[in-house]
């Protein structure tokens, strides 16, 4: 049978952001609480919490150097740069090393405090006491606790009593010396101080991370200091301390700078000096060598003394070979008898006389023979004056030939030399250009480095720092910390934050059912009403006299479940749930009971027959019910009770618990008995087991026209709304709706009348006609399963 539905079916969509607030209200308290705190938090935060304050100043980084000499070969030489790089500047402002002088100068590894009844206060320019290392020997930090006992005395942490002024020894730290600057002591906020020596590197480790450093524009050269401290005069100290530093810094580098260029070029020049020493006695030794000559001349000398040596060797050639002619013309027999031929250009004067005498005796014989024979004694004698005369005249010879011979030698030698020395001209130039080459680069290069010392040393004398300070800070320094508004909305963002995590996470871990939304988006099936927690333990809630507020709830399902059941003449309605404990025996009481109030002859079958409740909850007998008649031949008329309060109102019992529930409802006789009770009644609910435990209801799900699926707010589980919807598609059941009982109205929103909503304690006023009948909010509610 189709069944009248379209308009109950829901709206799947997300819930709006008025349905979270209403679903959460029941917190509201809490979240008020928490704001409360929270702000309570702020207070005692930007009462206790010490103001931190930045001192801010600026300065301008200059390009120009003093030292830069214009010439870019010598900048880069000397490593001079043409202009800052802003990003190494402020590295240096950052380095622990440069921080540490800033330190130093304004004593900032003593930190002095004053102790207060809540708080420390830190004390700088307005710290009474002065405390003067005379002797420290530890480098670990250490705290001195100081008790002003009156203005000539105090008391160490260690009990001692000491004058102020008189030097004391502190432990293994050192000696030290305390005086006292204000001698009002009515002037003092305390008489407790406590004063924190540290070593210089740990002090400036603990300053640094509060020292800040920017470029204040992206295309300048303009840098920005500032500094966090809870003192604004020892942070605006500390800025124009940087600063300072900063400038006495670049001009101690420049100094240096311009220091160890004067000392390099010093160097150089001290060292080309003995370079150029070495290269002039090289050409010293190269002229000593070549007697003051240069190439040219040299060259001239050679080629002339070579000429002059080979006309002489030459010459003495010629003399040799007329020597052989004469000693071969003499040494041949046939010209024994002729004179030797004389002025042959052999000048020498032990053979001019020989030959001269043998050209004699040989005149002297010719003319002898003209006159006698060979054999006459004078002939004779003639002819060996002769014989001896032509071997000495030999002898002369081969004797000439020999000094000849070593006079040409001689004139090789010399001849070859001076070759030699005219063929190493060359290489004697080349190496007088290289050490000229060298004397002059050395030259040009000590006249270089000479003008440089003099233009660095007028540089240095001169030098400037490379920072202006364009703005010096101030002690009217920035509140930087705790901002009371911003801490405000800090706490309150935080108070308001938390417990909307934590209702977050509750709704998130929530597995349970807790408003009708979760259905409506979760399974497609009407919803037919809400039921509201129930202060009655009365499980009869609906009679004739009730005009409460629960009573028009079952009301408003009754004309739902009418307006499903429209074309249905007698109705049987299965009420059942996922599991036990979900109020599914009390709604089916009071949604019969609704229905015997219009008139309608209603029943109940109580079929949980496993835990039956509703006889018993009626005060009813259940000696004999529903299991008695499936089992035996009992008439149903005479196992059927009537209620009291009820006129229309009749309950079937279900009698003795048999071991066999879901094979009794199998047996022949229920066909029979809904055959009765359509007979016999208008109404039929069944009460029927849980679905989600036993299959009861889907046996009895073919004798029922709708069935009417029964969920608990905060108790059923959501993964119920699942196993609905599994219902459906397969149809298991018949035409599924749902009522979600024991609504609380903590739950954000008021409860469902009719298709609107309201407010419970209204509606109350509303249904009950002397407007008394108000339940109070803290009465303590009675849950109704």
């Amino acid at each position: 049978m189709e069944l009248n539905t379209d308009q109950f079916y829901n709206n799947k969509s997300e819930a709006s952001p008025l349905e979270l607030v209403q679903r959460n209200l029941k917190y509201l308290p809490w979240l008020i609480l928490s704001v409360c705190i929270s702000l309570l938090g702020a207070f005692l935060y930007l009462r206790y919490t010490p103001d931190v304050f930045s001192a801010n100043g600026q300065m301008i980084i200059k390009s120009e150097n003093p030292i830069n000499s214009g010439d870019d070969k010598f900048n880069r030489l000397f490593l001079v740069d043409a202009g800052p790089n802003l990003t190494n500047e402020m590295a240096i402002l950052k380095s622990t090393s440069f921080v540490q002088r800033v330190v130093e100068k304004l004593h900032l590894n003593v930190v002095y405090e004053g102790i207060g009844k809540v708080r420390s206060a830190l004390l700088y320019k307005d710290n009474p006491l002065q405390l003067d290392l005379i002797g420290k020997k530890d480098s670990i930090p250490y705290i001195l606790n100081i008790t002003i006992l009156d203005s000539a005395s105090f008391k160490l942490n260690n009990g001692e009593v000491i004058k102020f002024g008189e030097t004391f020894t502190y432990g293994p730290q050192g000696v030290f010396r305390l005086s006292l600057v204000n001698k009002v002591l009515s002037s003092f906020e305390t008489m407790e101080y406590k004063v924190s020596v540290y070593p210089l590197d740990l002090a400036t480790e603990m300053i640094v991370p509060d020292l800040n450093v920017k470029l204040v524009t992206d295309m300048g050269n303009i840098i920005g200091v500032s500094f966090k401290s809870m003192d604004k005069q020892l942070a605006a100290d500390v800025v124009n301390a940087v600063m300072n530093e900063y400038r006495r810094l670049t001009v101690e580098d420049k100094s240096s700078i311009a220091k160890g260029t004067i000392d390099f070029i010093e160097e150089r020049l001290d060292s080309l000096k003995s370079e150029l020493s070495g290269v002039e006695g090289a050409i010293q030794r190269y002229q000593e060598r070549n007697e003051s000559l240069s190439p040219s001349e040299q060259s001239t000398l050679y080629a002339n003394s070579m000429k002059e040596l080979d006309s002489r060797i030459s010459e003495v050639q010629g003399k040799k070979q007329i020597l052989l002619w004469l000693y071969q013309y003499i040494s041949k027999e046939e010209n024994s008898a002729n004179t030797v031929p004389v002025n042959l250009g052999v000048d020498e004067p032990t053979l001019g006389p020989l030959i001269t005498a043998y050209n004699d005796l040989q005149l002297k014989r010719t003319t002898l023979l003209k006159s006698t024979t060979e054999l006459n004694h004078l002939v004779v004698d003639l002819t060996a004056s002769i014989e001896k005369l032509r071997k000495d005249i030999l002898e002369a010879l081969k004797s000439v030939e020999s000094s000849y011979n070593i006079t040409a030698n001689q004139l090789s030698r010399e001849y070859n030399q001076s070759r030699n020395k005219a063929l190493g001209i060359p290489g004697q130039a080349r190496e007088l250009l290289n050490i000229e080459r060298q004397q002059k680069i050395k030259e040009e290069l000590y006249l270089f480095l000479l003008s440089k010392k003099e233009e660095v040393a007028i540089g240095s004398a001169a030098v400037l720092p490379n920072a202006s300070i364009l703005e010096r800070a101030t002690i009217r320094a920035e509140l930087i910390s705790p901002l009371p508004n911003s801490v405000i909305i800090k706490f309150l963002l935080a108070g308001l934050a938390l417990p909307i995590f934590i209702i977050a996470i509750i709704n998130l871990l929530n597995d349970k059912i807790k408003f009708r939304s979760d259905i409506e988006r979760a399974v497609d099936v009407p919803i037919s009403g809400e039921v509201s927690r129930s202060e009655d333990p009365n499980p009869l809630l609906v009679t004739l006299q009730n005009r409460t507020f629960i009573t028009e709830q079952f009301r408003t399902i009754r004309t739902n479940m009418t307006y499903l059941l429209a074309n249905v003449e007698t109705p049987v309605i299965l009420i059942t749930s996922s599991m036990s404990g979900e109020g599914k025996s009390f709604i089916s009481t009071n949604v019969a009971a609704a229905f015997a109030l219009a008139g309608k002859r209603t029943l109940i079958l109580e079929f949980d027959i496993r835990k039956p409740k509703i006889a018993s909850n009626l005060g009813l007998s259940t000696r004999m019910g529903l299991t008695s008649f499936l089992i035996t031949n009992e008439k149903a008329e005479e196992l059927i009770h009537r209620v009291k309060e009820m006129e229309n109102l009749y309950v079937f019992p279900c009698g003795a618990i048999p071991p066999n529930p879901a094979e009794l409802m199998l047996l022949p006789r229920m066909n029979e008995l809904f055959q009765w009770a359509r007979q016999n009644f208008d109404v039929i609910i069944i009460d029927s087991a849980p679905v989600g435990v036993v299959s009861d209801s889907i046996t009895l799900g073919k004798f029922a026209d709708a069935t009417v699926f029964i969920l608990r707010q905060g108790y059923t589980v959501k993964k119920s709304l699942e196993f609905i919807s599994k219902l459906k598609e397969e149809k298991k059941l018949p035409n599924l709706s749902v009522i979600l009982n024991d609504v609380k109205e903590s739950a954000g929103y008021g409860y469902g009348y009719g298709y609107g909503y309201g407010h419970k304690r209204n509606l109350e006023v509303y249904f009950n006609q002397d407007g008394n009948n108000k339940p109070g909010f803290w009465k303590k509610n009675t849950k109704r399963t």
